[in-house]
């Protein structure tokens, strides 16, 4: 009876070991089969990284070249261009677009420049924003500690701005304003492009420039793009603003931004540039 328990006992033992040992062989095979997966996706989502940084590479390249384009004309009437990609991306796609930056109301000259400054609160009140968020813009840019405005110049940066996005740090900015005055400001560039400007920037060039007049405009260079900007004070009705405006706008824009956006299997890559067109990098963003 004695030997008959001890040979239960003895194979109990062997069997627990053999399932200890399955047990710790299936937990090995399973921690590799998962070590492999993770070692495989890791090693496929950085190949798709580098394919999309490549591909939004080849994409600003594109926007360069389109910039060098312009360089020999006399005038240039293209607010925004979607540089098309010929043939099929395999696993992915690439947009492409320069956006002319001197169609826009630089903001970092309201600072030293009254002209400037009324035409942003011109702006802003076109928009339906209160015209005296100009004033908190300027004192923080400026570089005075001299406030235009109560606690205007409270965590002012005084300097210029790198870019837009730095005025979401401007005292009465929120959201739905930055995003309302976006498509109309810059920190590039000096003159305002007549061929290219939108119709709030236009009617911002001067204190009794209307929207009627500022729509002549617009009518004028649609049937011919403006080779001369004095060419405006032909226009009735701007005999006199235009002439009062001349030094301020212009029929050619040097300042443009490029956006060039690839994806690769949902890895996402962006390369954004500010560069003009004798290729100075005025501003560079990648991720």
């Amino acid at each position: 009876m004695r030997k008959q328990k001890s040979e239960v006992n003895q194979n109990g033992s062997v069997l627990l070991v053999v399932l200890l040992l399955v047990t710790i062989l299936t937990s090995l095979a399973v921690e590799f089969a998962y070590e492999v997966y993770i070692s495989t996706s890791a090693l496929s989502n950085y190949q798709n990284a580098q394919k999309a940084s490549l591909l939004s590479k080849s994409g600003h390249a594109l926007g360069l070249t389109y910039i060098k384009s312009l360089q020999g004309l006399t005038s240039t009437s293209i607010k925004e261009k979607e540089i098309p990609v010929e043939g099929k991306i395999k696993e992915g796609f690439l947009s492409i677009a320069v956006i002319d930056e001197n169609s826009k109301l630089n903001v970092n000259k309201i600072a030293t420049d009254d002209n400037a400054l009324t035409s942003l609160k011109k702006l802003l009140e076109y928009l339906k924003i209160n015209p005296s968020l100009a004033l908190y813009i300027a004192d923080y840019i400026d570089t005075d500690k001299e406030p235009r405005i109560f606690a205007a110049e409270d965590n002012a940066k005084n300097s210029n701005l790198w870019s837009i996005e730095e005025l979401n740090s401007v005292k009465g900015i929120d959201k739905e304003t930055f995003e309302t005055i976006k498509p109309y400001i810059t920190v590039y560039g000096s003159n305002i492009n007549i061929n290219t400007a939108e119709l709030p920037v236009l009617i911002s060039l001067h204190t009794e420039m209307t929207e009627s007049l500022a729509k002549k405009i617009i009518y004028q260079r649609e049937s011919a793009p403006f080779k001369d900007k004095a060419k405006i004070v032909n226009i009735s009705g701007l005999e006199i603003i235009g002439a009062n405006i001349l030094n301020r706008i212009d029929v050619k824009s040097s300042d443009f931004r490029i956006i060039s956006k690839a994806v690769v299997n949902d890895i996402n890559r962006i390369i954004e540039s500010v560069i003009d067109t004798s290729m100075n990098i005025k501003y560079w963003s990648e991720g």
